[in-house]
């Protein structure tokens, strides 16, 4: 058993800072490690390694062969800077062309950039199924096939995979292997080959900016400074009175993430020759169209307006033509349906032939996909068979004077946003749920309707043997909600998970968690918010019990007003929020539940 892991050394996202005169993020001093993903991955793969025999080869650091690794392949050459995700794997693939391997292992993303297209980019490029976003392994007895859960929005699926294969570590995944001073000396004695551009290819222009089919244009700061009011009272009451007080002044407690009024946003003026087209590829959730779906068609209204393109929605599944009404209401003047019985259950094979082929057919000059699991695990595949740019969990989206689609992309935790266009056609984004805004739907329209050929693939390499619902709808659809009240450990133990709902159901809200309340089985993984959990952007966030550690904040950067109720006057998650209750957890949410309801219904 040959077992390949791809490491990326990654800033600490908490000493990263802006310099706004040069536009530029200020890395010096900063301390690089291991990425957290890429950490789990390692721990893997050794554990894989131990249990059949083997090898485990790392690209690269001293500090992974300290943790158990046999050898090391490091990438390092000038030429290789300024690469963007597909130039990466490009550079990847080659490196790899002449190793023997069963598995390739890596990070779902890592926790600078977040993209999490690299390893699906790979996979692409050297042929291989792809198992993302994997929880748990199991290896066959005769070492050729694999079982992996992976994790999806709503639960898990069991996928049964032939070797080899590429795999991407989630962060259930395993636990990280811990290293210290003896393990480093032991690893700095083994081998590292270093491979420069001149060893993958004649032609360097291949790698780094120029091999880049993106390029970032500009940086901006993106860092929100809010100074938290702290709310007094002699007693709960007074100071639940006072916190809706403020939350209704400032209108996080009846605003919403209203649909854009229709006006004459559909009428695009479009030539009757005119052949542009902007597609919105829709998802399905439990046979039903995602919000998502509505919110890139939103978008898509706009853009199309300003290249004098035709807006198109793309959907596959089964019994999926209820949903061309709804498509087109929302904004699709052309719905291209692929609907078979094959793709009942989304596989990345059989998806990704589809919207090539038809990609290739049609020739769209714009295609946006939804940031979600599948979304995530489909745009990169299509991205590098197609050898066009990609970029990641856009926040906003717009035509620059040239035509060209400008791509708001967050990084570094939601600390700075990189304005990202492409040199290749079809310009390719995903775009994060809730961070765009439908238009309010006109049932008088009427699409045309393209039915599209399911192409040939060959889903056989990886194989959806099981799926498991775990949450339900609304929690799969975490990222969208218009408010969110988050368990912390403070709120301390699930039995009292009750009154935190009670809160929820009061303000119309979902409820999340912390790392560390998913980590004792509070609530289901799904419902995590941060660093390596879900990120959200709701109209109000309300943390109970919550310390406000970075790994979760980063999660809740871009929410309208954030609530903090904790005892501890020095929780670092009143640093973080508008309004602040220094209190029992206890005394005060029941008392505001109360309050809110007679708001709600006054």
């Amino acid at each position: 058993m040959k077992i390949i892991v791809c490491i990326k050394q990654v800033p600490d996202v908490a000493e990263i800072r802006f310099d706004p005169d040069t536009k530029t993020l200020i890395r010096e001093g900063v301390p690089n490690s291991v990425n957290p993903f890429d950490r789990r991955a390692l721990a893997e793969a050794i554990r894989l390694r131990d249990l059949r025999g083997g090898e485990v080869i790392v690209l690269a650091l001293v500090e992974c062969l300290g943790a158990g690794a046999d050898r090391a392949i490091h990438l390092v050459d000038p030429a290789f800077a300024g690469s963007d995700t597909l130039a990466t794997a490009r550079a990847l693939s080659l490196a790899l062309r002449n190793e023997d391997y069963d598995i390739i292992f890596c990070g779902k993303y890592s926790v600078d950039a977040e993209t999490g297209q690299v390893g699906p980019e790979l996979a692409e490029l050297l042929d291989l199924p792809q198992v993302t976003g994997a929880t748990k392994l199991d290896l066959s007895e005769d070492n050729k096939q694999l079982t992996v859960e992976r994790e999806t929005d709503d639960g898990f699926e069991t996928i049964e995979c032939d070797l080899p294969v590429l795999l991407t570590a989630a962060e259930r995944l395993i636990r990280p292997i811990k290293v210290k001073e003896p393990q480093l000396e032991a690893g700095r004695a083994k081998p590292i080959v270093e491979v420069s551009a001149a060893d993958l290819a004649t032609d360097p222009s291949i790698f780094g900016t120029a091999g880049s089919p993106t390029w970032v244009q500009e940086i901006k700061s993106l860092a929100r400074t809010r100074q938290v009011e702290v709310i007094e009272g002699a007693n709960a009451e007074e100071k639940a009175a006072r916190l809706i007080e403020r939350l209704d002044a400032r209108g996080a407690l009846r605003a919403n993430k209203e649909a854009t009024p229709v006006g004459a946003s559909f009428d695009r003026n479009l030539q009757p020759a005119s052949d542009r087209e902007v597609w919105a590829v829709a998802e399905l959730l439990d046979g039903k169209l995602r919000r998502v779906s509505f919110e890139l068609l939103g978008k898509g209204i706009e853009l199309a307006g300003k290249l004098s393109a035709r807006l198109a929605a793309f959907v596959a599944g089964t019994n999926i033509r209820a949903h061309v009404e709804d498509l087109a209401a929302h904004g699709a003047d052309r719905v291209y349906l692929a609907e078979d019985e094959r793709l009942a259950t989304y596989t990345t094979a059989a998806y990704a032939s589809l919207l090539v082929d038809a990609i290739k057919t049609y020739k769209p000059v714009v295609v946006l996909l939804p940031s979600t699991s599948n979304g995530r695990d489909l745009a990169p595949r299509v991205a590098a068979r197609l050898n066009v740019g990609l970029t990641a969990d856009c926040i906003n989206l717009e035509v620059n004077p040239e035509g060209m689609l400008a791509q708001h992309k967050p990084a570094f935790g939601g600390n700075i946003v990189a304005l990202i266009y492409s040199r290749t056609l079809p310009q390719i984004a995903t775009v994060k749920p809730g961070m765009l805004r439908a238009v309010a739907p006109n049932k008088s329209r009427t699409p045309e309707v393209i039915p599209i050929a399911i192409p040939k693939f060959d889903d056989r390499r990886a194989r959806v043997i099981k799926v498991r619902k775990e949450v339900p709808l609304e929690v799969a659809e975490l990222d969208e909600a218009e408010r969110i009240v988050c368990a912390g450990v403070g709120i301390a133990g699930p039995e009292n998970l009750i009154v935190i709902e009670e809160l929820a159901q009061a303000l119309g809200a979902q409820v999340g968690a912390t790392r560390r309340v998913v980590d004792q089985g509070w609530l289901p993984r799904h419902q995590q918010i941060g660093l390596t959990g879900r990120v959200v952007s709701p109209v109000l966030y309300v943390g109970i019990g919550v310390r406000g550690a970075l790994n979760h904040t980063i999660g809740i950067q871009q929410a309208g007003t954030i609530v903090a109720i904790n005892i501890d006057q020095n929780a670092e998650i009143f640093h973080t929020a508008d309004f602040g209750i220094v209190g029992d957890w206890a005394e005060v949410v029941p008392v505001l539940t109360s309050k809110l309801k007679l708001y709600t219904t006054s």
